[in-house]
């Protein structure tokens, strides 16, 4: 660390007191400073490069060799937007793994000077440093490693943005702009795990007696419902009696004639368009026709929403992409318009795009609706999984009691207007209802009685591990 870096000053610090600041508020326990000691030694216990001239390999090396602990997070000074928050968060994913290293892969690439390495790694650094291979790329390589993915980062709650790294004057300047805005998201986030404990007891979603007619027509006569934060409820029934009309109405496109509507904790059922453009930050929704923009590419579908939240670069807009597109399994096609898509993979693209606004909840208005049954599968297991690593509220507005049954931890089964059973499969069985008993006869249906052939077996393309 030079000290055209280290001792540049951020604020009313400097970088290195910044970056011990930052490491002792995770929790990081004793701190050694690697450089040269009569640069340093004023500002805490220093410890000298065994290879000097290595490179950041040779730095990681004499740290290493200093410590006595397990775990030992390595952060460079010149990375100022980095949280305690993060590196938190950071040594909690390396004691959950066996690896030797937890490195993060974002804003770029590899970042190696923010990251958690055990003790053990300082022997094959050395061999390393002592054969003349000062690359510490290699060394990922050469032991077991997890890469984080900017993807996992952004999915926790935390900007990329920290991973800014201050090599020039220019880059030093964009940093200190940078800062107000990841201060901002740290500060929302902070908020939202404090907000959490206090609401997850209460519903996320709660329908309270609600009415809705258009004319003559009613569509919902009274209906009560709720869904718990990281709940999946699936909404049944034969077309026509309101299931996407409820979704609507959640969205605030719709206003219920009477009865009242809560949302993300808060009660909508009067809110004017600028209280509900907050609210649809919150929760977002998927359509039947995937409601994409025919002439952006699918990448930049899904970049819409990022580039309306503000505060991210191009790199990390491209990042984010690419690892929702992964997640929904159509990378392949980022550069591909919607009209060259089948209805399935457009829906795929939707879900990806509804993601990147980092919603707390889902609404699927019949996802696998006109799609043929691998598909159907293939988007039932990607909103399975979705719902396990995400921990999304998710409602899923659907006919399909295969899809029903693979997702809802509750049901709620609309009829003539009403809600005629809300609850789990095994209280559905024993509804008496007629209708309710139809629906589920025909997911019980015997294949081979009425098609003559066995059912294929079915092997999850998105089933989570």
């Amino acid at each position: 660390m030079g000290s055209d870096k280290a001792l540049l000053s951020f604020g009313e610090q400097n970088l290195l007191q910044r970056a011990l600041q930052t490491a002792a508020a995770a929790g990081a326990g004793k701190t050694f400073i690697v450089g040269p000691r009569d640069r340093y030694a004023a500002f805490g216990e220093v410890v000298e490069d065994v290879y000097p001239g290595c490179g950041p390999l040779g730095g990681i090396h004499a740290a290493l060799r200093a410590t006595e602990t397990k775990l030992n997070l390595i952060l460079s000074v010149d990375m100022p937007l980095m949280n305690e928050k993060f590196l938190a968060w950071l040594v909690e994913q390396a004691r959950a793994t066996d690896a030797l290293i937890v490195v993060p892969d974002a804003l770029g690439g590899l970042q190696p000077l923010c990251a958690v390495y055990r003790r053990e790694v300082s022997a094959q650094a050395e061999q390393a440093l002592q054969s003349g291979d000062y690359k510490i790329g290699n060394l990922f390589s050469q032991v077991p490693t997890r890469q984080i993915s900017g993807r996992e980062i952004v999915s926790a709650g935390f900007s990329t943005a920290v991973f800014k790294n201050v090599n020039t004057a220019e880059e030093y300047q964009e940093v200190r702009r940078q800062e107000s805005v990841v201060s901002a998201h740290d500060v929302a986030v902070h908020e939202k795990e404090h907000r959490a404990p206090v609401n997850e007891a209460k519903p996320y979603i709660e329908f309270q007696d609600v009415h809705k007619a258009f004319g003559s027509n009613v569509v919902l006569d009274g209906v009560s419902f709720d869904v718990m934060p990281g709940e999946t409820v699936c909404i049944l029934g034969r077309s026509g009696v309101g299931k996407s009309v409820a979704l609507h109405e959640i969205m605030g496109f719709l206003k219920p004639d009477k009865g009242r509507i809560w949302v993300a904790h808060e009660d909508i059922t009067d809110y004017g368009e600028p209280d509900l453009e907050r609210i649809r930050k919150k929760v977002t929704m998927v359509f039947q026709n995937g409601a994409l923009f025919d002439s952006l590419t699918v990448g930049e579908n899904v970049a819409f929403p990022l580039r309306e939240r503000g505060g991210l670069e191009e790199e990390q807009i491209y990042q984010i992409i690419d690892g929702l597109l992964d997640m929904v399994g159509v990378r392949e096609f980022r550069d591909l318009l919607p009209s060259d898509l089948s209805t399935g993979m457009k829906r795929s693209v939707a879900i990806a795009r509804a993601l990147a606004a980092q919603p707390d909840a889902v609404l699927y208005d019949e996802p696998t609706t006109m799609v043929d049954p691998l598909m159907a599968h293939l988007l039932g297991d990607l909103i399975k999984k979705l719902k396990k690593q995400l921990k999304l509220t998710s409602i899923v507005v659907t006919h399909d009691m295969a899809l029903a049954k693979k997702l809802a931890d509750r049901l709620l089964f609309l009829h003539e207007a009403k809600a005629i059973f809300f609850g789990t499969f095994p209280e559905m069985s024993k509804c008496q209802e007629p209708i309710v008993q139809e629906f589920l006869e025909l997911d019980s249906m015997d294949f081979e009685k009425y098609f003559g052939a066995r059912r294929p077996p079915h092997q999850p393309r998105f089933e989570a591990p």
